[in-house]
């Protein structure tokens, strides 16, 4: 097993190293699905303890020998993105453990942040609050300037809160599939915004708002957006209708 931790959490070390022995019988659900996300009590506060998806054999090997492994870069990020300023809980340590010589799970442990996530507060319905979608596509203009694309910035992975001056802030989580990038292209940002939603209505809203900021055309901008979403819904019922397919003839 093999444990990274950050220097400012040394103390709590001993409490890492149980956290693959406790994690099926402590802690609270925060999230069952693919991955298992727990929150903890501890002597530093709320921890958020995120255990992923047992990788296939493959995967095992590309964790193991040629790339990083999700926690691995959850870590990582965590760090960059606060370096950059961009709000995100504090990474606290990662735990991969192996089996047979190859990883088999994976721990990404950080700070608790007890803002709400963007959905369905946004999203949610057709009607939204244009000063939040405003809002949000200023935060994305931030990244991007920033050199950063989010993997998959949906708005589950936006939390949300005002500060005292009335001005919403957000935090991204979920960052382990994302890319630090100089100078992302137009086309780039622009596709990196068709991850956020399917609401059509509020996705044109909000990539109006970023190409307002950006300077840029707005109804090429949209266009290239509404574009691209139909293509990633295409390419996704394919995938689903294949897999609906390959679950049958298993069957």
């Amino acid at each position: 097993m093999q444990i990274v931790i950050s220097p400012k959490y040394q103390v709590s070390y001993d409490f890492v190293l149980q956290i693959p022995i406790i994690f099926n019988v402590e802690g609270e659900t925060v999230y069952q699905g693919r991955n298992t996300i727990k929150r903890f009590k501890t002597s530093n506060g709320e921890w958020i303890v995120k255990r992923y998806k047992k990788p296939n054999i493959i995967q095992r090997i590309a964790y193991t020998f040629f790339k990083k492994s999700k926690a691995e870069r959850a870590y990582l990020y965590a760090q960059k993105l606060q370096s950059k300023n961009i709000c995100t809980p504090e990474g606290i340590a990662y735990i991969e453990e192996k089996k047979y010589g190859l990883i088999r799970d994976c721990y990404f442990i950080s700070t608790s942040c007890d803002a709400p996530t963007l959905y369905p507060t946004l999203g949610g319905n057709d009607d939204y609050d244009p000063c939040l979608a405003g809002s949000l596509a200023a935060f994305f203009m931030e990244l991007h300037q920033k050199e950063f694309l989010h993997g998959d910035p949906n708005l589950n992975n936006i939390l949300f809160r005002k500060d005292k001056n009335g001005d919403f802030q957000f935090v991204v989580i979920d960052t382990n599939r994302s890319v630090f990038k100089p100078s992302p292209s137009k086309q780039e940002c622009l596709h990196n915004l068709m991850r956020i939603t399917h609401n059509r209505e509020l996705l044109k809203y909000i990539t109006l708002r970023y190409a307002i900021l950006r300077g840029w055309n707005t109804g090429e901008s949209v266009n290239i957006v509404m574009k691209a979403l139909h293509r990633f819904e295409k390419r996704n019922k394919i995938k689903q209708a294949i897999k609906k397919k390959f679950f049958l003839f298993k069957h």
